[in-house]
């Protein structure tokens, strides 16, 4: 964030801009340069008024007042009194703050500005000097000409050009990022930015992502310009050096496209900087954004997206890992990347948990009276999931920490047709969101779904030499519920379904089929026939068909199930 660049010390000296020519159209010596008034969270000590001196001469600033006026009363209160040694020569800037931006000695701002609609005047000994309203001003007076905007928190009100006065708020002041104590605008200057990719890379896999040039200066550029790339991986890092030819108008963007290999790592960062030195101004040409990998310790492990009609959308979330997480501040999204807040008070979910997010808490509640997990209805509503496809994509859930960093972003295909009130389920919580071919299998529970619960189609570890696995065996419907049946699909096969049979070849039981999904699959068999009749204690046949594109069976793999009473 701005702030944390800006942290000067309270000894530091009065800002100097290097400028060889005042600006035209400046009839006050000293002008507003710059009003931050609207901090995010807490505003104490982060507020400050910036002055700039456009002029050939110094000016003594003793006696000198920066006041902040109500714009709905045009009431007054003074923040700032020059002191008898406060002086601003040609070309310099004075930032009057609060005490977390630690000003200069003689240049604290004592009180807080007020959002808008307000105004912030400037006065020398002689009488007013300058004046900046903002937002829909009621009375009259508070502003030159038409106010400028009010602004969102995090935002500043910047004078551009730097110094430049035409008496009218709404033309000289436009919302930018905060620059405290330095120059607003530059006339040639790019601005380095990261867009980071909507996927969360796996690792040892390459992801794609990019780097976004912006002319942030006054004058048309022209010129060639080269970054360097670094994705720290740990234990070292990889560079990479790429080039660009910049025709960019003021205020005009670009783009190149990186890809780079993830680390093996959970965490990694990825760095970019413009070499050269191709503008003015060098604290916008770098960069660094933290990146994670999936799976995290944060998945989405099961999603409804197709409820029945009375019913409501929802989605599960695992804690994978061994730590608590507070989901306080966090927010969820689909793809819209439209960011819904999940709670603004603690929310913690304990290590190996689960938590569902449901677009109504109480229906959810009256449809699975059974789940013994936690329940919320996002603080700052539901983010409608699609279930029809473009490109091959119905939607994607993303979730993003308190710092905005995304820490889980999967995709999902139709894979319920008509059916309603039945989920998809990740066959593993160990699988990276983004894997080829997918991470999700409709749910094969009767009930549709296991909110709260192991997913019916989890993924086993298969036994060597086989794309098969049986867990566990031998099974006690009584103990154990099911026994999960999981493989793998070869290349060309489309789909699979599975079959059991008694040891005569009397087939008792057609589990479960799925054609087009992902590359692997999981089910589970209960001990029952297809009549629902409990089968008695013994040996069984499970037989898995591989299909083909035209449904053909490509091959057969088998296994025995032992099947235990008690």
């Amino acid at each position: 964030m701005w702030w944390s660049l800006f942290l000067f010390p309270a000894d530091i000296p009065l800002s100097t801009v290097h400028s060889t020519a005042s600006p035209h159209g400046t009839a006050s010596p000293v002008v507003i340069n710059e009003v931050y008034y609207d901090h995010p969270g807490r505003d104490d000590g982060w507020e400050f008024v910036e002055l700039f001196n456009p002029g050939p001469d110094t000016v003594a600033l003793a006696g000198w007042r920066i006041e902040s006026l109500d714009g709905a009363s045009g009431g007054s209160r003074c923040l700032w009194t020059g002191g008898a040694l406060a002086r601003l020569g040609p070309g310099e800037i004075a930032c009057v703050a609060g005490g977390a931006l630690g000003p200069a000695s003689g240049y604290l701002l004592a009180g807080e500005l007020e959002n808008g609609p307000d105004a912030v005047r400037l006065s020398s000994p002689a009488g007013a000097v300058d004046l900046l309203g903002y937002g829909p001003i009621a009375v009259e007076g508070l502003c030159e000409g038409s106010p400028a905007p009010d602004v969102p928190a995090g935002t500043g009100l910047s004078r551009k050009p730097d110094g430049v006065d035409s008496d009218r708020n709404d033309v000289d002041f436009v919302p930018a990022a905060p620059t405290p104590g330095r120059r607003n605008f530059f006339a040639r200057d790019v601005e380095i930015s990261l867009v980071p990719p909507v996927d969360l890379p796996c690792p040892g896999a390459s992801f794609a992502f990019t780097l976004r040039l912006r002319n942030a200066g006054l004058e048309p550029f022209d010129a060639s310009v080269a970054a360097r790339v670094v994705v720290d991986r740990g234990a070292g890092s990889d560079s990479a050096l790429v080039r660009k030819e910049l025709r960019l108008a003021p205020g005009a963007l670009d783009s190149i496209a990186v890809r780079a290999a993830t680390p093996f790592a959970d965490r990694f960062e990825v760095k970019a900087y413009l070499e050269g030195a191709p503008d003015e101004w060098a604290g916008d040409d770098s960069v660094r954004a933290e990146l994670r990998s999936s799976p995290g310790e944060i998945v989405v492990n099961e999603i409804m997206y197709r409820p029945a009609e009375t019913e409501c959308e929802w989605v599960e979330i695992v804690c994978a890992g061994g730590s608590a997480h507070d989901l306080a501040g966090w927010t969820i999204c689909d793809a819209t990347g439209s960011r819904r807040l999940i709670s603004r008070e603690p929310l913690v979910i304990a290590p190996f948990g689960y938590l569902i997010l449901a677009r109504d808490s109480a229906a959810f509640a009256g449809r699975y009276p059974h789940c013994r997990a936690p329940v919320r209805s996002p603080a700052g509503g539901w983010p409608s999931l699609n279930d029809t496809e473009r490109g091959g994509v119905a939607d994607r859930v993303s979730l993003h920490d308190a710092g905005g960093v995304l820490v889980e972003s999967v995709a999902y295909r139709d894979l319920i047709g008509k059916e309603r009130g039945r989920s998809i389920e990740r066959f593993s919580e160990t699988a990276c969101s983004s894997a080829p071919g997918g991470v999700w299998h409709r749910s094969a529970a009767r009930d549709g779904a296991t909110p709260g619960a192991e997913n019916s189609t989890r993924a086993r570890a298969a036994s060597k030499g086989s794309r098969l696995a049986l867990a566990p065996n031998p099974f006690s419907p009584a103990r154990h519920g099911a026994v999960s049946i999981s493989g793998a699909l070869a290349g060309g096969e489309t789909g699979f379904r599975v079959r059991i049979f008694s040891v005569a070849g009397i087939e008792l039981r057609r589990i479960f089929g799925e054609s087009g999904g992902a590359r692997v699959f999981s089910c589970g068999w209960d001990g029952r026939d297809d009549g629902g009749a409990a089968l008695p204690s013994g040996i069984y046949v499970c037989l898995v068909e591989f299909l083909g594109a035209g449904g053909g069976v490509c091959r057969r793999e088998k296994a025995c199930i032992v099947v235990a009473g008690g």
